[in-house]
């Protein structure tokens, strides 16, 4: 009983410098169609490609850790996703974000 224990605790105290990594904030471009947000179907297209872009960027973030990266990918698109489309202020992009994470 202990030793699954203890190795839970080993491997969130491995993670950590991962995620202390992944804390800084970084800047990152993104093409927008706006036009597209008029519709609901064009902000499920936008929401689609953000996610991809952020994907890819926080996978090169990510990318000098090699224990716990998986972890560390996932913290940061989470992170990355909700900052982008909260600064983007597109109540369809923000009603289609929201809606998929219901899902």
């Amino acid at each position: 009983m202990i030793r699954p224990i203890l190795a839970a605790a080993a491997l969130s105290v491995a993670a950590l410098p991962a995620f202390a990594g992944m804390t800084e904030p970084f800047e990152m471009k993104v093409n927008i169609d706006r036009a597209a947000l008029k519709t609901s179907e064009g902000a499920q297209q936008v929401l689609a490609t953000l996610k991809q872009d952020v994907h890819e960027r926080c996978t090169v973030e990510a990318g000098d850790w090699t224990f716990a990266s998986r972890y560390a990918v996932s913290f940061c698109e989470t992170r990355t996703l909700q900052s982008a489309v909260k600064t983007i202020g597109d109540a369809n992009l923000t009603a289609t974000y929201e809606a998929s994470l219901t899902k």
